[in-house]
């Protein structure tokens, strides 16, 4: 009886692990498995090993991206190098595709296209894409890694933990950068700052690998996206079908922190659990500040 009523006295007062566990806000961690085909699968917190500043996790959940808004920013590198790639194509394939995942109220995305310097659109619901026109225009240097930058920094801000949201970008580009102010390590950690999932379409099509297309790679890897390359003009479509697929099938793992009471970047490591097959694409880092 004595063992109850201090249970009860120690809820009651908000004593450390008991009350204040259960209000502990959580992180949010973007997660895709892929099967042998490249396609999204299902999996479960038990098919997963987690560790979060190499301390295992073992009270994690899943949620599911699909249940959760979108905040999307599609970004077109519009300099001189793009010449050649049949740029209204493009934004006629990112329409129709922004056109399929903006649905729920919450949904929102902006357009931001870039060259020496970015001009974006503001967010924008279903019923203002309606009214909205995107043109673009070729010409000048390229600042990649100012306009990432700027997109995660400006439009997106800093991830707000108690708000789970599907935070996605879109980078088409070369990914060489000629300009830019910002570094690249510099772009990707404000990118982990926002939670922001990137994936990229590399328009360089010399068949080979180049600086640029590692360099968009790098950006998709560290934030849980993927990198698409090597592919046709007249395969754009297929492309963001590929990256809606992706979307759809997104998980975020969502877990206490270790020294949840601190601020930090936590680096994560998740991998399949032993006799799971299956490759992992998810978010290396993430800020954390409760």
């Amino acid at each position: 009886m004595k063992q109850v009523c201090k249970a009860f006295l120690l809820v009651f007062l908000g004593l450390p692990g008991v009350a204040q566990e259960s209000a502990a806000p959580k992180v949010a961690i973007p997660l895709i498995a892929n099967d042998s085909h490249h396609r999204p699968i299902s999996v479960t917190t038990e098919s997963l090993v987690i560790k979060d500043q190499k301390i295992p996790v073992t009270r994690a959940s899943l949620l599911r991206g699909a249940d959760l808004p979108v905040e999307l920013g599609v970004l077109i590198d519009t300099s001189n190098s793009q010449r050649g790639t049949h740029p209204d194509d493009t934004l006629k394939a990112a329409t129709q595709f922004v056109d399929e995942i903006i649905r729920g109220p919450e949904d929102r995305v902006f357009f931001l296209q870039f060259a020496a310097t970015p001009l974006t659109t503001g967010w924008l619901k279903k019923e203002q894409l309606r009214g909205t026109t995107v043109k673009v225009g070729i010409g000048g240097g390229t600042a990649l890694y100012d306009a990432l930058f700027w997109a995660c920094k400006e439009h997106m801000g800093e991830r707000d933990w108690r708000r789970p949201t599907r935070r996605v970008l879109v980078l088409i580009s070369d990914g060489d950068d000629n300009l830019s102010h910002i570094t690249r390590d510099e772009a990707a950690s404000e990118a982990l700052r926002a939670g922001a999932v990137i994936f990229t379409i590399n328009t360089e099509d010399y068949g080979m690998p180049l600086p640029g297309e590692r360099i968009m790679e790098h950006f998709a890897m560290l934030t849980g996206g993927e990198s698409f390359s090597g592919f046709r003009r007249k395969d754009m479509p297929k492309v963001f079908a590929g990256i809606r697929e992706l979307m759809e099938g997104m998980y975020y793992l969502s877990y206490v922190p270790p020294n949840a009471s601190k601020s930090a970047v936590h680096e994560v490591e998740v991998k399949p659990a032993p006799k799971e097959k299956f490759r992992l694409s998810y978010a290396r880092q993430y800020t954390w500040n409760p």
